[in-house]
């Protein structure tokens, strides 16, 4: 097992199962392109798990729902962008791998081989939220998986989960692995 500590969460993440996009040499490469990538990945049951974790508890209290899911004739908030992004250029660099393209061969290189060839996906975000704004998670996810949907149809992906901690840690899919950090 491999162990990651990040955003108050401890992963333990099967070796020879997982990867990290941002850990992979051809990722490397292109990182200073504007590329962005999702935390963690690795295979379940079949199926490839892509996870981004974000803790936003210490956060100051000025923060507002409009400062992470977008708000009608406004500006996108950035960490509603960087969501969006993260997303859209992980399954980008998957689709890629699994297409043979020249850049998805050299990422392909650097992937667990059971990753390697095309695989199911289910795409998470988990979300950590000082209590005033927990309230914004079902908006949140909804606006998410609306403005996701063309990209996430091109991989037959149905939706993006997007959970808060405490159900990322007493679901079974994610249990085994991810821990609150001690």
């Amino acid at each position: 097992m491999a162990t990651y500590n990040e955003s108050g969460l401890c992963l333990d993440l099967p070796d020879g199962q997982h990867f990290r996009f941002a850990d992979l040499a051809a990722y490397k490469l292109l990182n200073g392109q504007h590329l962005k990538e999702m935390d963690f990945a690795w295979v379940h049951e079949g199926k490839l798990i892509l996870l981004e974790v974000r803790s936003y508890s210490q956060v100051t209290e000025t923060l507002t729902g409009g400062d992470f899911a977008p708000v009608k004739d406004k500006p996108l908030p950035r960490r509603y962008e960087a969501l969006i992004d993260k997303l859209t250029d992980s399954l980008l660099m998957l689709l890629a791998t699994w297409a043979d393209t020249d850049c998805g061969k050299s990422i392909k290189t650097d992937l667990p081989v059971v990753a390697r060839s095309r695989l199911p996906l289910k795409l998470v975000v988990a979300v950590e939220l000082p209590a005033h704004l927990a309230v914004h998670l079902p908006g949140l996810r909804d606006s998410l998986n609306q403005r996701m949907r063309g990209r996430i149809a091109l991989a037959d992906v149905p939706s993006v989960a997007l959970i808060d901690y405490a159900r990322l840690l007493a679901n079974p899919m994610f249990s085994p692995f991810v821990k609150a950090q001690a």
